[in-house]
């Protein structure tokens, strides 16, 4: 979907990491990479079980492709950009042609421009990395070193901390327009037989992500995204939050394990949308965060390390059943866990540990194609939110029958910080999608008993492309500019946490600059949204507080602020979240990335943000 920015100054607006962002400060355990010696993925490779026939995409930042532990490792770089191979660097008060993604090269970062790390090369590296390090020392060890992975660039990645992610430039294209290089990503990763997508970032409002997310789940892809890296509350139980693609009812939301079986400090609190905790604390990453790291330590990775983590032990699993459906090796997923030897999926009552801890060995010793083909992840969120009196239907209301797509409707408080749940057309059509797989499912049934063959013909996963049909899905393929996808195979990989959203509009560069008084007044007049407490969009990002910048939460000195979105502060002015010598009061609301991946925000002047 193309943006005019006519007359506006583009802003690539900044949000954080879902796990990167965590403080690095040494948390090893005695040197052991535990993610995969105490996992079985030793035993998996020994019987050959390596990935090898699964497709991964990872949506991130730009990838270090000759980072040594990504020498020989099966990556294909695309840019998959709505301005076909035109996609050129944009900062807030110029136009800078200098740096443009045309050709496969300029996909990626090297080594002879000064980058030895990225967010996206760390995700990469932890999917499919061969453990090789700069200078003969530790690097990178992938869980699945066998599978084929296509790495998509959400943006411009420029040096710094955080693996550069804190400064990301916007996507424009020769005629002015900006992309949605996410979004555009995950649906050629959908076209492109990816089983599982990683996205480890975290998103503002928007929903704009819905139909694209929706044509992945309908094909049975797997959506791994971590949650925020913080102590903020979630909601009280899983029932999903379609705007925020983190928690978009049907992915995967992911929070970071330590060894001990504890969760991560950094994100240790109730929050119901939490499905799967999977290794994060005490894995390999790039010392200090930084693009110019050569050394490789065992330290946090917070959520966007766990949710590339959980992205290789399932690349292992569909190797291992390759006729199961995404939906049945979810359904596997959440039954099969840490503890669970109950063969259901058991939800923590406390809603702090989702479903459980992710258990390799069960993965692979539990034949998938015993459950239903319908996403347990969706499934769930719609059953539970018709139990609750805030959240009673949600996804069963005709909001399907709205005819702006953006309109909102929110629920009561159903979060100890004052959340409300925003809901629009997006909701009745997420029902939608449920009712259709629970019905395709009970025709496979009625198959079987009837002494059928081949029922999974009628399963949703095979009828997902007569799915697409009835839900338009060729309309808004078409709007994404399906024939801009430059493409370049090669042994090496891509980024996988922040994303950068454009967010054009000289209204908005206003609200960035002023602390979002202008965004309050204009942009959210329609939005109702409060929050107590903490002021925090669950997303990662502050809420929108009309007449004022949210505060934002302390962090400990020298660290980088986890798990928040922030303003490229180099290009605004306003003070760095991540150096302590500044003020770290001034936040302003983030667009996209923090968790992983939701489709950012369109520009204000082609759609309303809800919130």
């Amino acid at each position: 979907m193309k943006r005019r920015l006519k007359g506006l100054l583009s802003v690539a607006a900044v949000a954080a990491c879902a796990g990167l962002c965590a403080p690095s400060a040494l948390a090893s355990d005695d040197g052991v990479d535990w993610r995969i010696e105490d996992m079985g993925v030793r035993d998996a490779w020994a019987s050959g079980i390596t990935g090898e026939g699964v497709t991964v995409a990872v949506i991130d930042s730009q990838v270090v492709a000759d980072h040594p532990s990504l020498e020989g490792v099966d990556v294909e770089y695309r840019l998959a950009s709505e301005n076909g191979d035109s996609c050129w660097y944009s900062q807030f008060d110029k136009e800078d042609r200098s740096r443009v993604m045309r050709k496969p090269g300029d996909v990626t970062l090297s080594t002879s421009d000064g980058f030895y790390d990225t967010h996206g090369t760390s995700m990469v590296g932890l999917i499919a990395g061969n453990g090789k390090g700069y200078d003969g020392g530790m690097g990178l060890q992938g869980i699945a070193p066998g599978a084929h992975v296509i790495a998509y660039p959400d943006g411009f990645t420029d040096k710094g901390t955080t693996g550069g992610m804190a400064f990301q430039g916007a996507c424009i294209g020769d005629d002015g327009s900006s992309s949605d290089l996410r979004g555009s990503a995950l649906a050629d990763a959908v076209d492109s037989g990816a089983r599982v997508v990683n996205m480890s970032y975290t998103t503002m409002p928007d929903w704009g992500y819905a139909p694209v997310a929706l044509h992945a789940i309908r094909h049975g892809v797997v959506l791994v995204r971590g949650r925020d890296n913080s102590t903020r509350a979630g909601l009280y139980d899983l029932v999903g939050q379609p705007v925020y693609g983190q928690y978009f009812p049907g992915s995967v939301t992911v929070n970071s394990l330590a060894r001990d079986g504890s969760i991560s400090k950094y994100s240790d609190v109730m929050d119901g949308n939490v499905s799967i905790l999977s290794p994060g604390v005490g894995v390999p990453i790039h010392k200090g965060l930084r693009t110019d790291s050569r050394e490789v330590v065992f330290s946090e990775g917070g959520t966007s390390s766990a949710a590339a983590d959980l992205t290789g032990y399932l690349a292992l699993v569909f190797q291992k059943w390759p006729e199961a459906t995404g939906n049945q090796v979810l359904q596997s997923l959440v039954r099969n866990t840490r503890g669970n030897g109950s063969g259901e999926a058991r939800l923590d009552p406390e809603h702090k540990r989702g479903f459980g801890a992710v258990d390799l060995g069960k993965l692979l010793s539990v034949d998938p194609t015993v459950y239903p083909d319908v996403n347990p992840l969706l499934e769930w969120a719609v059953k539970a939110s018709g139990e609750h009196e805030e959240t009673k239907g949600m996804y069963t209301d005709s909001y399907s029958d709205l005819k702006d797509e953006y309109t909102s409707r929110l629920g009561d408080v159903f979060s100890p910080d004052g959340e409300q749940i925003e809901c629009s057309k997006a909701c009745g059509l997420i029902g939608r999608e449920y009712e259709r797989e629970r019905k395709a499912w009970e025709r496979v049934e009625q198959c079987r008993k009837d002494g059928g063959s081949d029922c999974m013909r009628y399963s949703a996963t095979a009828t997902a492309d007569e799915a697409d049909r009835e839900a338009g899905w060729d309309d808004v393929k078409a709007d994404y500019g399906r024939g801009g996808v430059s493409k370049s195979s090669s042994k090496s990989s891509l980024p996988s946490w922040f994303v950068p959203a454009v967010v054009g509009g000289s209204v908005l560069l206003v609200v960035l600059l002023v602390g979002g008084v202008v965004l309050a007044v204009v942009f959210l007049g329609r939005c109702r949204r409060s929050r107590a407490g903490s002021g925090s969009v669950p997303g990662g990002g502050p809420a929108s507080v009309p007449g004022g910048v949210p505060s934002m939460p302390s962090v400990p000195a020298g660290h980088p602020m986890p798990g928040a979105p922030y303003v490229d502060i180099a290009r605004t002015g306003m003070p760095h979240p991540n150096n302590p010598t500044h003020n770290n009061a001034s936040r302003v609301p983030p667009t996209t990335g923090a968790h992983p991946g939701q489709r950012p925000p369109l520009p204000p002047s082609v759609h309303t943000q809800s919130c």
